[in-house]
C-alpha cells in the first residue's frame, strides 16, 4: 500500500498569515514548515517572492559636469540600467572607487 500526499492549495491570504507568524517565531525555516504541515520549498520561495516585492525600486538623478562638451572619455553601462560616463581620461583614477560606490 502505497501512501499518497496531497499537496494542500492555500490562498494568498493563508500565505500571508503564515509569512506573519513565520516573521514572529524563533524557528528555522525548516522547522516552521514541519510544524505547520507545509513544505520547506514552499515556504523559501514564498520569502524570495515576499522579498522581490518589498524591495524599493532605485532612484537615479543626473549629474551635469561642469565643462562638459557633450563627448565623453569613457562611458560604462550596467545591465542594470546605470550608466558612469567620465569627460577626461584623467577621471580614471577614481572609476574603481566610483564603481564599487554603485548597486551592483
Amino acid at each position: 500500500m502505497s501512501s499518497c500526499r496531497f499537496r494542500r492549495r492555500l490562498t494568498s491570504a493563508q500565505r500571508q498569515r503564515l509569512l506573519a507568524r513565520y516573521h514572529q517565531s524563533q524557528f528555522t525555516q525548516r522547522e516552521f514548515a514541519e510544524r505547520h504541515s507545509i513544505s520547506h520549498s514552499a515556504l523559501v520561495k514564498w520569502l524570495q517572492q515576499e522579498r522581490a516585492k518589498s524591495q524599493v525600486p532605485v532612484s537615479f538623478q543626473e549629474v551635469v559636469l561642469p565643462n562638459s562638451a557633450g563627448r565623453w572619455a569613457l562611458e560604462v553601462v550596467h545591465p542594470r540600467g546605470w550608466t558612469v560616463r567620465l569627460a577626461e581620461v584623467g577621471d580614471v583614477e577614481h572609476l574603481s572607487q566610483l564603481l564599487g560606490a554603485l548597486p551592483c
